[in-house]
């Protein structure tokens, strides 16, 4: 295990937006296990923080070229790493061929301290394991036939709510389109359920990008949309809310709606298109891609995402963005980073109820972090330059956890993971 505590600096010949001199209080440590090349997504949710109880999930290496297998990792205060592996319902170490993008983990641990875990998911039937004992991840981690129906599931995102409960979106593939579905672990009863589906059109696509479930129990969703079939280049960025007191679901303007929502269901969409902007056409052109999204003090949302404004087809051109709901509109949209071909599908953003802060990696420089109100862009791991897709959560008012993976750090089909402590205020 490596750790180290630093004052970081920011490079200085990537940007103008890049400023010299920060001076946020970062501490980066190194998780002792290898990743697979694999242990790469953008819609990802592979760490949770409780307390003082790390929780990550990665991709190893596979026995056999092109596969991988799945680990977790739980760390209790300065303890060490405690490291458990996936195994199927036979009790055999669970393996599976690599997919990046698709096949990366989801992790979430409920009220009881029991390990949830979603792996390997492009279209396929519930991948679904569970930990026999609470907060251990060496106890059996075995895939379990506990979700409700057949699905055809794709980006598995979680949370846990304050009362212990979870909640999963995914993208289900069903009857003509890629629908979005909302399901929640009652705790108290250790079940699962469906809630709804809450998007759908029929011959077009949900993408989900982020889940967040606020200190009141609601829970907040951002997706987007692809034309006519999966596709890298997306459009009409959205987000709706599910009140669970109410069993209703609400645009940002607490308006109810009627379900599945389409894009035109009014006050859905906080990014629409842009002049230029086509929503039938290729991957080529403006538009989408990647999102994250926090709640501040009031429980409104905010949105950091990536969206490639000048056209083309490279997977690395998006620039980052913020805009946030002020509790009549979507306010206050600022760009953050003007893309070079560099910025990989990598987007995260906090809200400690006075400041936000929105992360990103850049290639070849790593992890970066911006804070309101200005929002210039700090390198703050400055000796870790192979990371490149990220996760994270806020963990006290004054810290956040950023989840950084270098898929390719050690070498084409090996990397590493590593964990970061972002504290202090950024310049």
């Amino acid at each position: 295990m490596r750790v180290h505590s630093i004052a970081l600096t920011a490079a200085l010949c990537l940007s103008p937006l890049l400023a010299a001199g920060a001076q946020a209080q970062v501490t980066v440590e190194q998780v002792p296990a290898e990743t697979d090349s694999s242990n790469q997504a953008a819609w990802w949710r592979p760490m949770v923080v409780k307390g003082n109880t790390t929780y990550v999930a990665f991709n190893a290496p596979g026995t056999a070229a092109g596969t991988h297998q799945v680990k977790i990792g739980v760390k209790v205060g300065t303890g060490p790493w405690v490291i458990g592996s996936l195994k199927d319902q036979f009790g055999a170490i669970w393996s599976h061929p690599d997919d990046i993008g698709h096949d990366q983990p989801t992790i979430a641990v409920d009220g009881d301290g029991y390990i949830h875990v979603w792996a390997d998911h492009h279209v396929d039937d519930w991948r679904y394991f569970r930990s026999s004992a609470p907060n251990d991840p060496s106890a059996i981690l075995r895939r379990v036939g506990e979700m409700p129906g057949t699905v055809g599931a794709t980006y598995p995102i979680a949370e846990h709510a304050p009362n212990g409960d979870v909640y999963l979106m995914i993208r289900n593939h069903f009857n003509g389109a890629g629908q979005g579905e909302l399901y929640r672990w009652n705790n108290a009863a250790n079940s699962w359920s469906k809630i709804d589906v809450f998007a759908r059109e029929t011959g077009n696509y949900v993408y989900p990008d982020d889940l967040q479930v606020d200190s009141a129990g609601n829970v907040h969703l951002a997706f987007e949309w692809a034309y006519g079939m999966p596709r890298a280049l997306r459009h009409y960025g959205s987000y709706i809310k599910y009140d669970v007191a109410a069993a209703q679901w609400r645009t940002a303007n607490g308006t109810a709606v009627t379900l599945p929502v389409t894009r035109t269901t009014a006050n859905l969409v906080y990014q629409g298109l842009s002049t230029g902007e086509l929503w039938n056409n290729s991957d080529t052109g403006i538009g989408v891609q990647a999102a994250g999204l926090t709640v501040d003090n009031l429980n409104r949302p905010s949105v950091a995402y990536r969206y490639r404004t000048d056209g083309g087809s490279n997977a690395y051109d998006y620039d980052v963005y913020r805009l946030r709901w002020n509790g009549s509109a979507w306010a206050d949209k600022v760009k953050i980073f003007t893309a070079t071909d560099n910025v990989p599908a990598a987007v995260e953003t906090t809200h400690n109820g006075t400041r936000a802060r929105v992360y990103f990696t850049v290639s070849g420089v790593g992890l970066m972090g911006a804070e309101s109100p200005g929002y210039v862009p700090y390198a703050l791991a400055t000796g870790q330059p192979g990371v490149s897709r990220i996760s994270g959560v806020l963990k006290t008012s004054t810290e956040d956890v950023i989840y950084a993976a270098a898929p390719t750090e050690i070498d084409a089909n090996r990397g590493r993971l590593y964990v970061v402590t972002v504290g202090n205020t950024l310049p």
